[in-house]
């Protein structure tokens, strides 16, 4: 039961620093889910809360670096292959020696091979925080690939680093040989066995879909799983788990034409699923760095003054050196961000604060080990206070200076969106509305189908009343014009008249109510004949007659219904503009859901597919008129047509 509320506390925690990110967005949401999660730490359950690495590492980690991989630009990737040994195999280890030799000058009291174990944690880039961190700005596109791809990649070179400086510091003895050996096989192993496992998962669920059993029970499920089997089969072999789930995400990415072939629904909800859960995952992973800070602080607080503040002084060294490092080796130009020229000094910049660090760097710290030969192990808090220094001035530097450095990224965005999204829907409604052959009822459904794609706007509650109480008096204008007209008897006024003055909540105000019955009270002499005649009728009582009469009362129902509804939806469609849409659809609906109730008989499921297929291809027409006009850019246009082929997968899914 602890688990289960531990984990639901993660998940609202998170949910809580989206929404105050909504709010000010000028902050990183990555500083909001860290500050969510130092705040339940007060809380009873999570008091000196510690993560489990490896289950860190399996259940978060891995099905995020997947989606990672999944969704990588491959065009890019394939041109990465430099960048990539260069960044995260050649870079990384060079970063460890350097840090390493360079930690144990400044702390000699720590042994030299615990001082490489702290380089190496160091040493791997993430790229969930480099995403979170970027996200506001727009990077020159060769340094984020460099970036994004170090990131994906440097991880085992970190990793086998660790493993062999632990590993040597255990027993005492270091061997280059086994070492190389060991990354050999951890790298390219990793790499190997991610290719082969996200083949063979392809394989399995094209094999599910070509026997029909591509439904949401079965591909959702396989989909989210196979993360975690890749990196447990790959660890259980001795290789990277992390770089496996990156090629098996690639390998997916890859194989889009094949995972097609599933149905539509089961494409939509896996393509959700799969975003709720990163969005989700990601979050948590900041939250959990936020939740682990307190026991870290807590835990140095009983050495000195005079070790903390050298500690905190080597991991301001630590974090300048990488930099330092990482700015020669882009400067001098190991890694080629140009092809023809060497990289320019913002360049070179960029990629020096640009190695951003986050929980798997923590994670690898907290795997040191607690205890050795019965005793506490040497220097694990020092070390992972480091570490945790080095995380936060990695964050916290490149988000107050990439802002002023780079510029934002252009609003083709969520606004911009929303805006032509309304545009393309109001034209729409427009060609909808000009079909006069097509029956109120039928129009009504579409067009409020139509309005749900726009964003939700505040509804004017004053605005709503006004409205209603206009569309009350072209009711009793319809009503009073069939009295005069001879087509409803004069009981049935009579009934109105009584049911408006006798509704304490009826529209109107009081002089419109006594109007109205003056006007149905005392009928012309067309109207007194009719109801002559209709009073002779009802003096016979046989059972046919009776039935007549209910028929015949039915149909004027039926008469009032119609011509009201007609007049009142004339009377919105001719008042309707940008600033009263809510309101005349809030309106509007009302209406049509009492037209429902007292008359469906003109309703055509068949007839209102049609309109609305028809009503969507309006919505392209828009679109490509929008962009042949150069209104819109390509992105717009691109999320525009998109919104409206989701749109239009989910209606037809749902019928």
């Amino acid at each position: 039961m602890e688990a289960f509320y531990l984990v639901a506390l993660l998940i609202v925690a998170t949910i809580i620093s989206n929404m105050v990110y909504t709010v000010f967005p000028k902050i990183p949401l990555t500083f909001y889910q860290i500050a969510c999660g130092f705040l339940l730490t007060l809380l009873p359950i999570f008091r000196d809360y510690t993560l489990y690495p490896e289950f860190f590492m399996v259940g978060i980690i891995a099905p995020l670096m997947f989606n990672d991989g999944r969704n990588t630009d491959v065009s890019h990737l394939g041109n990465a292959f430099h960048h990539i040994m260069s960044m995260a195999v050649y870079l990384a280890i060079l970063t460890a020696v350097i840090i390493g030799t360079f930690a144990h000058t400044m702390m000699a009291i720590i042994p030299l091979s615990l001082c490489f174990a702290l380089a190496a944690i160091v040493t791997p880039t993430d790229s969930l925080a480099f995403s979170s961190i970027t996200e506001g700005v727009s990077l020159p596109e060769n340094v984020s690939t460099v970036l994004e791809s170090e990131s994906l990649f440097n991880d085992a070179s970190g990793i086998v680093v660790f493993n062999l400086a632990l590993s040597s510091f255990l027993t005492g003895q270091f061997s280059f040989s086994k070492g190389l050996i060991n990354f050999i096989i951890s790298f390219f192993g990793g790499l190997i066995i991610g290719l082969i496992a996200g083949l063979a998962f392809v394989k399995l669920q094209t094999f599910l879909v070509n026997k029909s059993m591509d439904t949401s029970s079965v591909i959702v499920p396989f989909s989210l799983m196979t993360p975690f089997a890749i990196y447990l089969i790959s660890e259980h072999l001795g290789c990277s788990g992390i770089l496996a789930v990156v090629a098996a995400g690639i390998v997916y990415g890859l194989n889009q034409s094949r995972l097609k072939l599933t149905t539509t629904n089961v494409r939509l909800v896996t393509g959700a699923t799969w975003s709720i859960v990163s969005n989700l995952l990601n979050g948590i992973v900041f939250v959990l760095l936020g939740v682990t800070l307190p026991t870290v602080i807590s835990n140095i607080i009983p050495l000195s003054s005079t070790l903390t503040i050298e500690l905190a002084g080597l991991a301001f060294a630590i974090y300048l050196l990488m930099g330092i490092v990482r700015f020669l080796w882009a400067k001098l130009n190991f890694i080629r961000l140009n092809r023809d020229q060497p990289s320019t000094m913002k360049e070179a910049f960029l990629i020096a604060i640009g190695g951003v660090h986050g929980t798997i760097t923590l994670s690898m710290a907290l795997s040191l080990p607690l205890t050795l030969s019965g005793h506490a192990f040497p220097y694990r808090n020092e070390i992972i206070f480091v570490a945790t220094i080095v995380i936060l001035l990695s964050l916290v530097v490149p988000a107050f200076i990439l802002p002023n450095m780079l510029p934002r990224k252009k609003d083709d965005d969520q606004s911009s969106f929303n805006h032509y999204r309304t545009e393309m829907v109001n034209y729409s409604i427009s060609q909808v509305k000009v079909q006069e052959s097509v029956p109120l009822a039928d129009r009504n459904y579409v067009i409020d189908m139509l309005a749900s794609q726009k964003q939700g706007g505040n509804i004017d509650k004053t605005q709503i009343n006004d409205i209603m109480n206009q569309t009350h008096k072209v009711e009793i204008d319809a009503i009073t014009g069939l009295l005069t007209a001879g087509k409803i008897p004069q009981n049935v006024a009579n009934q109105i008249s009584r049911r408006m003055m006798m509704t304490p909540g009826q529209r109107g105000g009081f002089l419109t109510k006594l109007q109205f019955l003056f006007r149905v009270r005392f009928p012309n002499k067309r109207t007194r004949k009719i109801k002559r005649n209709m009073q002779s009728v009802a003096s016979r009582f046989s059972p046919e007659l009776n039935q007549k009469l209910f028929d015949k009362k039915v149909a004027i129902r039926k008469i009032v219904e119609d011509t009201v509804y007609q007049h009142v939806n004339k009377f919105l469609d001719d008042i309707e503009n940008e600033t009263n849409a809510p309101s005349i659809a809030f309106v509007r609906n009302g209406y049509n859901f009492r037209h429902a109730r007292i008359d469906s008989s003109d309703s055509s499921d068949d007839l209102r597919n049609q309109l609305l297929i028809q009503a969507f291809q309006y919505e392209y027409s828009y679109v490509a008129s929008a962009f042949r006009d150069k209104e819109i850019s390509r992105t717009i246009s691109d999320q525009l047509n998109q919104s409206v082929t989701t749109d239009q997968m989910v209606y037809m899914e749902q019928g």
